[in-house]
C-alpha cells in the first residue's frame, strides 16, 4: 500500500497508530547528521549515491561492535544498551560516565520529523557524543573514543545516525543502523557522504553555539519534556548547560583531526623520502614529549628546528600561501520558542509544526566562514600542529610509554645547586623552606617532621627556567639503611595525578636533596631561628629512549619495513604499537585492517533506464545525486517511471518553487535556504544557468494543471505550504 493513501487527512495529528508505524519504516534510511543534519546536496550531474565504505580498515564503531560467525555486526539494542557498550570503554570515575547526552526535540536534523512534530516532546531525539578517556589502566590495543564517536537515536524513526573517526583512513565516516527496533536485525550501512557534506561542511560533527537552546539543557524545552511525564528510556537529560558545552567542545576538537592530518600528510611531503619522514618522525617525538611534559612545554632543539620546523614552514608556504582554512563547526543557536513572549503560554502540539520549521539564519546548509586562517609562518604554528598530533593519543598511552621508560636503564643525573633558608616551626612539627639558584630558580616547600625524621613534605612551589611553576608536588622521604636522622634529607618528587614532573627541556625531575650530609647539621633540631643549607635538585633526562625508538621506527619506515612515516594517515595503533615494543613493552601487533562494511548503492536504476524527457532532464542534472531514491526524507522525487515522477514533483511543486526562489533573494534576505544548498559545488552557477528557470516554468505549469497558483509562494510562509511527503513502497 502506498503511504499517500495513509497521509489523505490533513495535519500532523492524522499520523497515529499503524498509520505512523508505516510512516517511520518509510523514513528510512534517513539522512545521515549526527549532531544536526542536512537536507540536500551535491552534483551538477546525475550520478550514483555515494554510499562507498573506505577501501580500507574500518570506523571506531565497527570496531566497537561484536560479529557474528558470518561478519554481520551485533548493534546493541535498546539504545542505553549500546550505550553502555561505549561506557565499558571509558572511564568509569569521569563525570556522567564519559558521554554528554541530551536530548533535542525540535532540533535541525531531517529526523525531527520522525514524530511527526505533533509528538516532538514525547520522542526526542537524543544525541550522544563520547567526552571522556579509558581508564588509565586500559589495555594495549583499546578503543580511543574520546571526540570521536557520535550517536543521535530517534526512537520513532528506528535508526541511528552515527559519526565515528576511522583511523585508519584519517577521516570520519557517516553512518547509518536502520531497523534499529525490537524483533529487528540491525544494519549497518555507509550514509551518503556527498549528502552530509552539505550540511558537515567540514567532514566532521557540527553542533550549536551557546547557549544551546535547542537541548534538554533549555529551561522552557526542559519544563515541556518533563510535563510529559516520561522518562526516556532512563537516560540522564536533566542537567545543565555543561552537558551540551561538553558536546561542543568535543565537536570543536574533533574538527581539528582533518587538520592534523592534513598536515602530517600533505605538509611533510617533502622532496625526498628521507626528509619526509623525518619531518613526520621529529613531529611524532615532538607531540609525545608535549603531552608526556604536559603544561611546561617544549623548548625546540636545533635537530627540531632543521628536520621539522624549517621544511613543514617551507612546504606550508608553498602548498597554502595563504594559510590553512580552519573550519567552523558551530551552527548557530536556535531558541524554538523564540519570539513567545513573556507570561505567554508555550505552543500547543497543532502549532508545533509552525516552531519546528528552520528558517535560513539558523539553517547548517548555510554556508560557515572558517574560524581562523593558520599562516604557517613561524615555529609557533608548527607547536599547534604537534599540539593536535599530540591528541591522536590517549591519556593510558601516555601512561603506558611512561611505565615503559621506567623500566629502561635509567640515564645519569644532572644537578641544580640550590641555597636554602630553612625554619623550624614552633612546636618542631614542620621545616619550612625557601630555596635559591641564581636568579632563575625558585622552591618553596614544607616538610613534616616526626621527631628527627621527615614523614612526608608538599613542593608548594618549584618556578625554573622557560617553564611554567609547579606546585602542590608530593615530597616522598627515600630512606637509606645507613640513615643518620636529621643530617641529610633526600626527597623523591611526584606529580598529584602520579608520575614526574618536569622541565622545560623534558627532563623529570626526581629528586631534592637537603643539607651537607654532616651529622653536625641536624636540619630537623638546630634550626631555632633560620639556617642556611645547600639543596640539590636531580634530574633525569629519561625521555632519550623515545627519541632513540622514534629513530628506529623512522629507519624502519625508510627500509621499506613499516609504513607509519611514509605518507598515509597518522595512525596511533600503528605509531604506537612499534615505539611500545622498542620499549620492552609487550604489545601485540595492531589488528589487521578488517574489510568495509558493506556498501550500500542507491537504487538508481530508473534514472539509467528511462528516457528522460527534456523537460525533466534540469531535474536530473541538479537534484538526482539526493533525490533518486526511494525515501521520504530526503525527499525521492525523481525516484520512479516518468508518469510518478511527475506526479511527485507536482506533489512538492509549492516547496520547490519557494526553496528556487531563494536563489534571486540577497542571503539577507532569504527566509529559507536556497536549493541547491550553498555547499553544493554547482551552487553559484546553477543561479546563472538556463536549468533554473525551466525548473521554475515546469513546476508553475505543474500547479496551474492542478487548480493551484505557483506564482505566490513567497506570499505564505514555509511551513504553511504542501508538505512535500513522497509515497513509499
Amino acid at each position: 500500500m502506498r503511504l499517500h493513501r495513509l497521509l489523505a487527512s490533513p495535519g500532523p495529528g492524522a499520523i497515529s497508530g499503524r498509520r505512523y508505524d508505516l510512516l517511520s519504516r518509510s523514513m528510512l534510511p534517513l539522512l545521515l547528521g549526527v549532531l544536526f543534519g542536512c537536507a540536500l546536496a551535491l552534483p551538477a550531474v546525475a550520478a550514483d549515491v555515494d554510499r562507498t565504505a573506505s577501501p580500507y580498515g574500518r570506523s571506531l564503531f565497527d570496531r566497537l561492535l561484536e560479529h557474528e560467525a558470518d561478519g554481520a555486526p551485533q548493534v546493541p539494542f535498546p539504545f542505553p544498551a549500546l550505550l553502555q557498550r561505549v561506557r565499558a570503554q571509558l572511564d568509569g570515575e569521569h563525570p556522567g560516565g564519559g558521554l554528554a547526552i541530551v536530548l533535542i526535540p525540535l532540533g535541525r536534523s531531517l529526523q525531527r520529523h520522525a514524530a511527526g512534530d505533533v509528538d516532538a516532546f514525547r520522542f526526542p531525539r537524543v544525541v550522544a557524543a563520547v567526552t571522556g578517556e579509558p581508564a588509565a589502566d586500559a589495555p594495549a590495543g583499546h578503543l580511543y573514543l574520546r571526540d570521536r564517536l557520535y550517536l543521535a537515536h530517534h526512537e520513532r524513526a528506528e535508526a541511528l545516525e552515527v559519526i565515528s573517526y576511522n583511523e585508519d583512513e584519517g577521516r570520519f565516516e557517516f553512518q547509518l543502523v536502520l531497523d534499529y527496533r525490537a524483533g529487528a536485525t540491525p544494519r549497518v550501512v555507509p550514509a551518503n557522504r556527498m549528502l552530509c557534506l552539505a550540511c558537515h561542511q567540514n567532514g566532521a560533527p557540527i553542533f550549536s553555539r551557546p547557549s544551546w537552546d535547542e537541548t534538554s539543557a533549555s529551561p522552557p524545552v526542559a519544563a515541556r519534556l518533563a510535563a510529559t511525564g516520561l522518562d526516556y528510556q532512563g537516560l540522564p537529560w536533566r542537567h545543565g548547560v555543561d552537558v551540551p558545552e561538553a558536546i561542543d567542545a568535543a565537536t570543536a576538537r574533533a574538527n581539528r583531526l582533518a587538520v592534523t592530518q592534513r598536515l602530517w600528510q600533505e605538509g611533510c611531503a617533502l622532496a625526498t623520502v628521507q626528509v619526509s619522514v623525518d619531518c613526520r618522525a621529529q613531529a611524532l617525538l615532538q607531540a609525545l614529549r608535549q603531552r608526556l611534559i604536559g603544561a611546561a612545554g617544549t623548548v625546540p632543539s636545533a635537530e627540531t628546528t632543521h628536520r621539522l620546523i624549517a621544511p613543514l614552514l617551507a612546504s606550508w608556504q608553498v602548498r597554502w600561501p595563504d594559510g590553512i582554512v580552519i573550519p567552523n563547526p558551530q551552527v548557530p543557536n536556535r531558541q524554538p520558542f523564540a519570539g513567545i513572549e513573556g507570561g505567554i503560554a508555550p505552543p500547543a502540539d497543532a502549532e508545533l509544526a509552525r516552531y519546528a520549521d528552520i528558517p535560513a539564519a539558523f539553517d547548517p546548509l548555510a554556508l560557515r566562514g572558517p574560524l581562523e586562517h593558520w599562516r604557517g609562518r613561524n615555529a609557533a604554528d608548527v607547536t599547534r600542529f604537534v599540539h593536535l598530533l599530540g591528541e591522536l593519543f590517549s591519556r593510558a598511552d601516555l601512561v603506558r610509554i611512561e611505565r615503559a621508560l621506567v623500566r629502561m636503564p635509567p640515564p645519569a643525573a644532572r644537578e641544580i645547586e640550590l641555597t636554602c633558608t630553612v625554619r623550624r616551626a614552633a612546636n618542631a612539627s614542620r621545616l619550612d623552606l625557601d630555596c635559591a639558584g641564581g636568579d632563575e630558580v625558585r622552591l618553596q616547600a614544607r616538610i613534616a617532621l616526626e621527631g628527627h625524621r621527615a614523614t612526608d613534605g608538599v613542593l608548594d612551589r618549584l618556578e625554573l627556567p622557560k617553564s611554567p611553576a609547579h606546585s602542590g608536588v608530593a615530597l616522598s622521604p627515600i630512606r637509606n639503611h645507613d640513615d643518620t636522622p636529621g643530617a641529610s634529607m633526600r626527597f623523591a618528587l611526584t606529580a598529584r595525578q602520579g608520575g614526574p614532573i618536569r622541565a622545560s627541556s623534558g627532563e623529570a625531575i626526581t629528586t631534592l636533596r637537603l643539607g651537607t650530609g654532616s651529622a653536625n647539621e641536624d636540619l630537623t633540631t638546630d634550626a631555632d631561628a633560620a639556617a642556611t643549607v645547600a639543596a640539590n635538585l636531580e634530574l633525569v633526562d629519561d625521555l632519550a629512549p623515545l627519541g632513540r625508538v622514534v629513530e628506529t621506527l623512522a629507519q624502519a619506515n625508510l627500509a621499506g619495513q613499516d609504513d607509519a612515516l611514509t605518507g598515509g594517515p597518522a595512525r596511533r595503533t600503528a605509531l604506537l604499537a612499534p615505539l611500545l615494543r622498542a620499549l620492552g613493552d609487550d604489545v601485540p601487533a595492531p589488528p589487521a585492517a578488517a574489510a568495509p562494511p558493506p556498501t550500500r548503492t542507491a537504487d538508481v536504476a530508473p534514472l539509467r533506464s528511462m528516457h528522460w524527457p527534456t523537460d525533466l532532464q534540469p531535474f536530473l542534472r541538479q537534484c538526482s545525486q539526493c533525490h533518486a531514491e526511494d525515501t521520504a526524507f530526503p525527499p525521492g522525487f525523481l525516484h520512479g517511471d516518468e508518469s510518478l515522477v511527475r506526479a511527485q514533483l507536482a506533489a512538492c511543486a509549492q516547496r520547490m518553487l519557494y526553496r528556487l526562489a531563494m536563489n534571486r533573494l540577497p542571503p539577507s534576505a532569504r527566509p529559507k535556504t536556497p536549493m541547491p544548498p550553498p555547499a553544493a559545488v554547482h551552487a553559484a552557477a546553477f543561479l546563472q544557468s538556463s536549468d533554473l528557470t525551466a525548473m521554475r516554468e515546469l513546476l508553475q505549469g505543474l500547479l496551474q494543471a492542478r487548480g493551484a497558483p505557483g506564482n505566490d509562494v513567497l506570499d505564505h510562509p514555509y511551513a504553511t505550504l504542501a508538505p512535500c511527503r513522497i509515497p513509499t513502497e
